[in-house]
């Protein structure tokens, strides 16, 4: 979403994509996070999903309020663009994410009881209720992720709209999706066990661009098969650990995020995007 919206000549996106100025790189300064804007003339985008993944306070049942006073504190008029999806799709996603990158070997049960990490992002009514503090509703667009991947330039013209940038600016490049699901093949893993994953996934970048498109198919498949599905049992455990905050999230925004049954489907991206704009 985020790098569709680069595309437009009003809208810059910060390099890094994710910079946390919010989060983890306050104590940079302002000076620092306006750098990480290559023009400041524009409507700027900071895409930084950890802003929308705050754990719980230990021993309670609240989120610390420290990222929306900070964006507030900095840029008091900011707009924000939240890209959801099915929460227990989230979920298995963001696992699978790790598995590939080698850095989780525990079941999705026992990552999904032990670890925050997995599954606070999908709580979206608890991760918006921080913002309401600082933030009006109005200044929230809510967008659900298989409306995107159904029609990213129509969801693109919409963001665009809501951000007060005159749509007809675009000059739509269609891509390759990015983030696509899948996990590394025996010999997947035996190149990133040697090169590191870093190296791997810049090897990848420049096979992708050297190699004739007709030809991807044949080298993903030589390092990678695809992510298990989420079976039927587990989905609906998934559904059920987040069926109060999903209502909830449903009376707020009137944006329904739980998929009806049949309707679930695997998606590219493993986190939901929320997107700052000063």
């Amino acid at each position: 979403m985020s790098s569709l919206l680069d595309q437009h000549p009003g809208i810059v996106l910060s390099a890094p994509k994710e910079p946390d100025f919010f989060s983890v790189n306050w104590h940079q300064g302002l000076d620092w996070y306006r750098a990480c804007f290559r023009r400041l003339d524009a409507t700027l985008i900071d895409a930084s999903v950890n802003y929308t993944m705050t754990p719980l306070v230990e021993g309670t049942q609240e989120l610390p309020d420290t990222v929306p006073c900070r964006i507030h504190q900095v840029s008091p008029g900011a707009k924000f663009v939240y890209l959801v999806r099915d929460p227990g799709e989230r979920c298995h996603s963001a696992y699978w994410h790790e598995v590939r990158a080698g850095r989780e070997r525990r079941s999705l049960h026992e990552v999904v009881e032990r670890s925050a990490y997995y599954v606070m992002a999908s709580y979206y009514h608890r991760q918006i209720s921080r913002f309401l503090r600082y933030f009006p509703l109005e200044r929230f667009l809510i967008i659900r992720f298989d409306d995107f991947v159904r029609d990213p330039l129509g969801t693109a013209v919409n963001c665009s709209d809501f951000l007060g940038v005159q749509p007809d600016g675009f000059e739509f490049r269609r891509e390759e999706p990015r983030n696509q699901a899948f996990l590394y093949s025996r010999f997947g893993q035996i190149l990133r066990d040697v090169m590191g994953q870093t190296r791997l996934e810049a090897l990848s970048s420049i096979a992708a661009r050297c190699l004739p498109s007709s030809l991807h198919p044949y080298a993903k498949r030589i390092v990678s098969r695809g992510v298990p599905e989420l079976n039927p049992s587990d989905r609906g455990w998934l559904a059920e650990r987040f069926a109060e905050d999903s209502q909830a999230f449903a009376r707020l925004t009137g944006v329904q995020v739980q998929n009806e049954p049949g309707r679930w489907q695997s998606a590219r991206d493993n986190r939901p995007i929320k997107c700052a704009v000063g």
